[in-house]
């Protein structure tokens, strides 16, 4: 009876597991794919250091406990996040900086 039973509690596991793919995979919209990656990434986010750096070497300022860092793509050019006080931050890509992983 035992042997039955987990049988069909792994076969069900494996039909919600295909189930559930070929769900997010084919009904899911572009915006709702990002809302739920950007949920996952939230939810296992880092604690990084970002520190910036001039054109001298010398360090011009450091944050810490920053969960994402985003490089925006296409006709933007910079980089983003958002501080631990949950201000946001921009950085050119003209400077240099260094994200690191505490």
């Amino acid at each position: 009876m035992k042997s039955k039973l987990k049988l069909f509690l792994f076969i069900v596991i494996i039909i919600l597991g295909i189930g559930s793919y070929f769900y997010f995979k084919y009904f899911f919209t572009y915006e709702q794919k990002n809302i739920t990656r950007r949920k996952i990434e939230t939810f296992t986010g880092q604690n990084l250091t970002i520190t910036v750096f001039g054109f001298d070497g010398k360090i011009i300022k450091r944050w810490t406990n920053v969960k994402k860092i985003t490089s925006a793509k296409g006709e933007r050019n910079y980089t983003y996040f958002y501080t631990k006080d949950n201000k946001y931050v921009q950085i050119p890509n003209s400077v240099w900086y260094l994200a690191e992983e505490e």
